[in-house]
């Protein structure tokens, strides 16, 4: 006869069975599961009315669902975000548990592309398709990056051969292309520009995959290799590309003409080779030049720089040559030049004309006209020869440099319309100035040059 304590014991709750589940399932698509509540004789508990978890058995992240038993059994639609052979686990977390037959999980259609930079971790079936902290790279530096076309849960879709656009936010790399191989590819890379960068990739074989931006990767200037002038009008420019030193590499702009006895600023950068300033400290830095100049003498560098705040030429030239010089790694600066003129008298008066130096091509190879306008207008600048011949004309708009109500300036180089150098002799110069109401400025003056 069996006892009543045996009767209870196998009334209760020993173990979770699951119905076959059919293979393949496809990622990210429900499908449906029952599962039934069984006693230690394996038959159903029908008065259990529990909740237990239905769970991935890979993971919880793939798979994760409180699911309803009714009467012992659950029937229920659960989703698998990860494709790979894995089989499903019934728990309630009471010591019952139960585990499904394995069965396969396939991706999902082609959605998007997801990228993987040094220190990240392809993580498929999650929601950011990846994990791991992102390392920082030094301009000028190689590392790899892996590019992978997936499912909306990160899953490779290894099928697919496309061609992806591959677009740097660095302003110095150009744009390029790849070709996927089996759904992947791994290609090396080099920042040239320190700061955050960023990578963006598209699909060019078919514009509906999502494009995928690469996470923000913190680059870092390189070793203290150059040294890089920046004077006045003109702008570091990290990254750069040009090499032809006439082109000025590691920045923009054209210098400001400076004038002899005037003093003005220089920066003088320690670059790594890519012209990223670095953080290079107490180096002595010194200016040097074939020129007459004076400049306070070394200073050192703290942080990557040291400004030169006193410059000063004591003659007019056109292109004057300036270099940097390290003293303590004997490393050079390319050579850079700027155009040091004459001191403008500042005491033009109004309705004044004047021109420095008169005849020019003796101490300069440039001669600075100075006039004084009472109000902003349009302004011509014509230059003749002795026999009435036009040599050169500029027109300047009213409010430009040149046009403004005050003290002008116009700087004549001796040449032509055509840029090329006029001849020794005598000229004529004409400055009118006009509104559209009236002339405010009739001038003419003759000028010598002397080569």
């Amino acid at each position: 006869m069996i006892s009543l304590i045996t009767i209870l014991l196998l009334c209760q709750l020993d173990h979770y069975e699951f119905t076959t589940i059919s293979s393949p399932q496809t990622a990210g698509d429900s499908f449906q599961i029952t599962i039934y509540a069984y006693d230690a004789s394996n038959q159903i508990v029908t008065d259990y009315n529990g909740q237990p978890w239905v769970y991935s058995s890979l993971s919880p992240t793939y798979s994760n669902k409180l699911v309803s038993f009714t009467n012992g059994s659950c029937t229920d639609n659960v989703m698998v975000t990860f494709a790979s052979n894995m089989a499903l686990i019934c728990n309630d977390y009471s010591g019952h548990i139960g585990q499904s037959n394995n069965f396969n999980v396939l991706p999902n259609d082609p959605a998007t592309l997801l990228s993987i930079v040094p220190n990240e971790t392809h993580d498929p079936g999650t929601q950011t398709g990846k994990s791991g902290n992102i390392s920082a790279q030094n301009a000028g530096v190689q590392f790899n990056i892996n590019i992978y076309l997936t499912d909306d849960w990160f899953n490779l879709i290894d099928t697919v051969n496309h061609l992806i656009d591959v677009i740097p936010s660095d302003q110095f790399i150009s744009q390029s292309q790849i070709q996927l191989s089996n759904g992947t590819f791994t290609f090396p890379f080099t920042f040239r520009t320190a700061g955050t960068q960023r990578i963006y990739f598209n699909d060019i074989t078919n514009p509906s995959i999502k494009s995928d931006t690469s996470s923000s990767i913190p680059v870092y200037a390189g070793a203290y290799s150059s040294l890089l002038i920046i004077l006045p009008g003109e702008t570091h420019l990290s990254g750069d590309t040009t090499s032809d030193i006439i082109s000025t590499p590691g920045k923009s702009g054209v210098p400001n003409d400076q004038y002899a006895g005037s003093a003005f600023t220089v920066m003088v950068y320690a670059t790594d080779t890519m012209w990223n300033k670095t953080s290079a400290t107490d180096n002595s830095i010194q200016l040097n030049s074939n020129f007459s100049f004076t400049y306070g003498g070394p200073a050192d560098l703290n942080n990557g720089e040291v400004q030169f705040t006193t410059v000063n030429f004591s003659r007019a030239n056109l292109n004057t040559p300036l270099e940097a010089m390290d003293n303590t790694n004997s490393i050079e600066s390319y050579t850079n030049y700027l155009d040091i003129l004459m001191e403008i008298d500042t005491t033009v008066v109004p309705d004044s004309f004047m021109a420095y130096p008169n005849p020019m091509g003796i101490e300069t190879q440039h001669m600075v006209f100075a006039y004084s306008l009472d109000a902003a207008c349009d302004v011509i600048i014509a230059i003749y020869d002795p026999f009435g011949n036009l040599v050169k004309e500029t027109n300047i708009n009213s409010g430009d440099a040149g046009a403004r109500a005050g003290r002008n300036y116009w700087i004549w180089y001796g040449d032509n319309d055509e840029g090329q150098r006029v001849a020794s002799g005598v000229y004529y110069v004409a400055i009118k100035g006009w509104t559209h109401t009236a002339t405010i400025f009739d001038k003419k003056m003759k000028v010598g040059v002397v080569w």
